[in-house]
C-alpha cells in the first residue's frame, strides 16, 4: 500500500511545465480528421484517420531533433497500418493472432524504434469484425501522415531547438559545477553536470551530418566537457591548498558567470574570463617565494591550480567564439555556422547515448503476457476485450516495481477519466460532443504526458476508448466494463513481472562488476603508458561501465525481494572517485617532460591489481591479496624531496615546473591508490564465495 500510495504521489505531481503548444498539435491531429468525417457522414473513417494520427503520436519522440522524429514516425507509419492489417487478416484465426500479437509485443519491447503503437494496431484490428483489406490500414496511414506533416512544419525554422535546449542546459550545469567548488553538494552538481554533458553530446551527434552548424556544436560541447574536467581536477588540488581556497573560488565564480555570459553572447564574458586568469597568475606571481619544502609544495600545487583555471578560461573562450557563430544557448535560433578549424568534426566524448532498447528479458516477459492476455480474451470477441490486452501492453514494465507503480496510475487514470467522459457524453451526447472531447483531452493528455503518466492515463485512457469505439456510445454501462477489463489486465501485468525471471539481474551482477573493474584498470592504464589523448575514451568506456552496473542495481531494487548489494552501491561511489583521480592526474602530467615522475609504476600495479580482482570475480575465484603500492608511492616521495632540494638551491625554472607536476602528482597517485584499493575490496567483499 505504502508503494501505491507513493506511485500516485509521484504520478500526480508537475516537475516541470507541459509543453501546451505540442498538446495542442495533437489535439488537432487526432480531433480534425474525427470532425471531418462527421461532416462528411463518414464518421467510421474519420475514426481510423483519427487513430492513426493519435498512435504515431503515442509513437513520436517529442523534443528530439526533427531529422530523428521524421525517419521514427516514417517507420511507426508503416508499422502501424501493417498492425492492423495483421489483425483484420487474423480475425478469423485467433490462435495465430495470439501468437502474432506475442512476437509484435516482444519486437516493441526490445526495440524502441518498434515501439508499442503497432501492438496496439493489431489489436484494433482483430476487434474490427470486419472483413480484411486495406480500408482500414490506409485510413490509418494517412492519419499518420496528417500527424506527421503537422508535427515537422516547423522543421526548416526551428530544427536546432533541442540542440540549443540540451546546449543550455549543459551550460547551466557546468557553471553550476564551478560555482559548487566549496559546496557539500559536489557530488549531486557533478552528476547533473555530467547528465547534462551527456544529453548535449547526445543531441550534437544527431546534428553532427547535417551542416557547418551541428560541427561547430560538437565542439562546443567539447570545450564543455573540457570545462568539466578541468574543475573537477580543482576541485582536488583546491583541497590541497588550504590557504588559497578563497581565492580560488572567487576566479571559479567569476569564471562561471563569464561562462554563461559568453553562452548567451555576450562578449564581455569571454573578454572578462581571460582577464581573471591573468589577474590571478599576476597577483601568484608577485608573491615571495620561500625556499622551505611547504612553501615549495604549495607554490607547485597552486600552479598547477593556475593552469587549470587558465584551461577553464580558454574554454569559456572557445564557447564564446562559438557562441558568435551561431552555436546558442536555449531559446534560440540555430544558424549554420563554419567548421572549426583545427577540430575534429565528430569528436569522442566521454559520454554515450542512451541505449535504444530494453533487455531480452522484458521483451520475452511483455510478448508471453501479451499473448496470454489475448489468449483469455478469445472468448471477448467484440470492442470490449481489447481493453484487457491494451493495458497489460501499457503496464508490463521491465521492473516489479515499475509495473506497480505503472498499474496503479493506470486504474486510477482510467477510474477519473472513463467517470469524467461518460457525464460528458451524458449530459450532451452527440458526434460533437465526442470530437470536443477528442480535442480537449488529446491536447491536455499530450501536454501533460511528458511531465506526468498519471495526469496523461486520465486522459489518454477515454481518448482511446472514443477512437477505436467511435460507434459506440461511452455510457455508465460501457466505462464499467472497460474499468474492470483494466483492472484484470493490471493484476495478469503484476501476476506476469511477479513470476517471469523475478530476479534475471541478480545473476548480471558478478559480469557486471567485473566489467566495471576492467575499464577502470583500462582507465589507469591510459597515463601510465603516456598516452594522455585516449584518456576521455578510456573515461567514457569506464563510465559506460559504471551506468550498466547502477541500471542494474536499481532494476534488482524494484524487483520482488529484491535488494541491492550495498557493497556494489559503495563500488560505484568509489568507481566515479578513481575517475576523478585519473581526470586529475590526466591535468597534472599533460605537458610534463617524459621521465619527470615516477608515476607510471604506481599506475601500473594500480591496474593489474583491478585487472587480477575483476578476472577472480568473473571467474569465481579468490581474489589475489592486496597491495599498497608503498615501494612505487615511496619512489615518487623521494623524487618529490630531490626537486624541494633543488629547486631550493635555486636550479631554475625547469626543476620548479618538475616539481609542480610532482607535487600534485603525489596526493592525487595516493589517493587514486586508496580508492582502487578500497573499489577492489568492496567488489570482493560482494563476490568472496
Amino acid at each position: 500500500m505504502r508503494g501505491a500510495a507513493r506511485a500516485l504521489r509521484d504520478g500526480f505531481s508537475l516537475p516541470a511545465r507541459p509543453p501546451w503548444g505540442y498538446g495542442l498539435l495533437c489535439g488537432l491531429a487526432v480531433a480534425g480528421p474525427l470532425l471531418a468525417g462527421v461532416l462528411a457522414g463518414r464518421p467510421q473513417s474519420g475514426a481510423f484517420l483519427a487513430l492513426g494520427a493519435y498512435l504515431t503520436a503515442f509513437g513520436d519522440m517529442y523534443g528530439q531533433p526533427y531529422a530523428a522524429r521524421a525517419r521514427s514516425m516514417a517507420i511507426k507509419i508503416v508499422l502501424i497500418a501493417g498492425g492492423c492489417w495483421l489483425g483484420l487478416y487474423l480475425a478469423d484465426r485467433p490462435w495465430w493472432a495470439v501468437l502474432a500479437l506475442g512476437a509484435v509485443a516482444a519486437a516493441g519491447g526490445r526495440w524502441r524504434t518498434v515501439g508499442t503503437p503497432p501492438a496496439f494496431a493489431l489489436v484494433t484490428g482483430f476487434y474490427l469484425a470486419v472483413p480484411a483489406g486495406f480500408g482500414p490500414p490506409e485510413l490509418m496511414v494517412f492519419g499518420g501522415l496528417l500527424y506527421a506533416v503537422l508535427a515537422l512544419a516547423l522543421w526548416p525554422l526551428r530544427r536546432f531547438d533541442p540542440l540549443a535546449t540540451a546546449l543550455g542546459e549543459a551550460v547551466r550545469a557546468v557553471a553550476g559545477l564551478l560555482d559548487g567548488l566549496a559546496g557539500d553538494d559536489w557530488g549531486e552538481r557533478r552528476e547533473r553536470a555530467s547528465k547534462a554533458l551527456e544529453t548535449a553530446a547526445t543531441a550534437s551527434a544527431a546534428f553532427a551530418s547535417m551542416d557547418a552548424a551541428g560541427r561547430s556544436a560538437a565542439a562546443y560541447v567539447e570545450a564543455l566537457v573540457r570545462i568539466f574536467h578541468e574543475t573537477v581536477a580543482l576541485r582536488a588540488l583546491r583541497a590541497a591548498a588550504p590557504d588559497e581556497q578563497d581565492g580560488i573560488d572567487d576566479v571559479a565564480t567569476t569564471l562561471a558567470a563569464d561562462l554563461r555570459e559568453a553562452a548567451d553572447g555576450r562578449r564581455a564574458g569571454v573578454v572578462e574570463a581571460l582577464a581573471v586568469t591573468a589577474d590571478y597568475a599576476e597577483r601568484l606571481g608577485a608573491r615571495e617565494p620561500g625556499a622551505d619544502p611547504a612553501a615549495l609544495r604549495s607554490g607547485a600545487v597552486l600552479g598547477q591550480a593556475r593552469r587549470c583555471l587558465d584551461r577553464i578560461a580558454v574554454g569559456v573562450r572557445t564557447v564564446g567564439l562559438l557562441t558568435a557563430r551561431h552555436v546558442p544557448p536555449a531559446g534560440r535560433g540555430l544558424l549554420p555556422g563554419k567548421p572549426v578549424a583545427g577540430r575534429r568534426l565528430f569528436p569522442r566524448l566521454p559520454w554515450k547515448p542512451p541505449p535504444g532498447g530494453t533487455g531480452p528479458e522484458h521483451a520475452g516477459r511483455l510478448g508471453l503476457t501479451a499473448a496470454v492476455a489475448m489468449a483469455l480474451m478469445l472468448g471477448v470477441h467484440e470492442q470490449y476485450g481489447k481493453w484487457f490486452v491494451f493495458t497489460v501492453l501499457l503496464a508490463v514494465r521491465p521492473t516489479y516495481g515499475d509495473t506497480v507503480e505503472r498499474v496503479v496510475l493506470r486504474v486510477a487514470g482510467t477510474v477519473a477519466g472513463a467517470a469524467a467522459a461518460a457525464l460528458i457524453l451524458a449530459a450532451v451526447p452527440g458526434p460533437y460532443t465526442i470530437v470536443g472531447t477528442v480535442l480537449v483531452f488529446g491536447t491536455l493528455g499530450f501536454a501533460l504526458r511528458e511531465v506526468s503518466y498519471g495526469y496523461w492515463s486520465i486522459f489518454a485512457t477515454p481518448l482511446a476508448m472514443m477512437l477505436t469505439d467511435f460507434s459506440t456510445r461511452l455510457d455508465w454501462e460501457a466505462a464499467g466494463i472497460r474499468l474492470a477489463l483494466t483492472a484484470g489486465g493490471g493484476v495478469l501485468a503484476l501476476a506476469a513481472a511477479r513470476l517471469l525471471w523475478p530476479r534475471g539481474q541478480a545473476g548480471r551482477l558478478r559480469g557486471l562488476a567485473a566489467d566495471l573493474l576492467r575499464e577502470h584498470a583500462c582507465l589507469v592504464r591510459a597515463p601510465a603508458e603516456g598516452d594522455l589523448d585516449r584518456l576521455p575514451d578510456r573515461t567514457e568506456s569506464a563510465g559506460t561501465a559504471a551506468d550498466r552496473l547502477r541500471e542494474s542495481l536499481d532494476k534488482l531494487d524494484k524487483e520482488p525481494g529484491g535488494r541491492a548489494p550495498a557493497e556494489l552501491r559503495a563500488a560505484l561511489t568509489l568507481a566515479r572517485k578513481l575517475r576523478d583521480d585519473a581526470i586529475l592526474l590526466g591535468a597534472v602530467l599533460r605537458g610534463a617532460e617524459p621521465g619527470s615522475d615516477a608515476t607510471a609504476g604506481v599506475l601500473d600495479a594500480v591496474a593489474d591489481r583491478l585487472d587480477a580482482v575483476g578476472q577472480a570475480v568473473r571467474a569465481g575465484e579468490p581474489p589475489p591479496a592486496a597491495d599498497a603500492f608503498e615501494s612505487q608511492l615511496d619512489e615518487v616521495a623521494r623524487e618529490v624531496s630531490s626537486l624541494m632540494e633543488e629547486a631550493a638551491a635555486g636550479e631554475g625554472t625547469a626543476v620548479r615546473r618538475r616539481l609542480r607536476h610532482a607535487v600534485t602528482a603525489h596526493p592525487a597517485l595516493r589517493s587514486l591508490c586508496k580508492d582502487a584499493l578500497d573499489l577492489a575490496a568492496e567488489v570482493t567483499a560482494r563476490f568472496r564465495t
